[in-house]
């Protein structure tokens, strides 16, 4: 967490109003983007995408447990809590995480194992590229499909 907290603060702009967290949030999603587009080619290839779930999944899994608690998930900002506390929207923005959560926990045991986490991220931007890709092309995401992930998707909508 500290690792991707440290780096969305960064790439936040200072000050924001909350009248325009919309916006702030689309900037933030574009950093969070330029976060896995680690070779700046303008997509998100699959090797990318599982070196950053891996590493934002250590980073929620701070006991070394192999699992995220709900709890630690809640905590975890995915850049987007304070842009929420300042819009008045925290609230529905844990709400969204929590249904995030509770879909991408397979097993319903109450945390997300290493795989459920990676299966969620991966099933939602395999989502966001139906119809989109051609056959036995390598998934690759842009910036659009990126913001159409279901998972991104309930997350913008919760500050609406």
């Amino acid at each position: 967490m500290r690792t991707l907290s440290a780096a969305l603060a960064v790439l936040l702009p200072l000050g924001a109003a909350p009248a325009r967290a919309q916006s702030d949030a689309e900037h933030m999603l574009d950093a969070i983007f330029q976060m896995f587009d680690e070779n700046r080619d303008g997509a998100i290839s699959m090797e990318e995408a599982n070196r950053f779930i891996d590493k934002t999944f250590a980073e929620m899994d701070m006991k070394h447990t192999g699992r995220i608690s709900r709890d630690a998930w809640m905590r975890f900002s995915f850049g987007l809590a304070d842009l929420a506390a300042d819009q008045g929207r925290s609230d529905a923005y844990d709400r969204a995480k929590y249904r995030i959560f509770k879909r991408w926990d397979r097993s319903k045991s109450g945390a997300l194992s290493l795989d459920d986490y990676r299966a969620g991220v991966l099933g939602d931007a395999r989502a966001s590229l139906r119809g989109r890709q051609k056959a036995g092309e390598a998934p690759r995401i842009d910036s659009a499909a990126f913001k159409r992930a279901p998972f991104v998707r309930q997350l913008m909508g919760s500050l609406k």
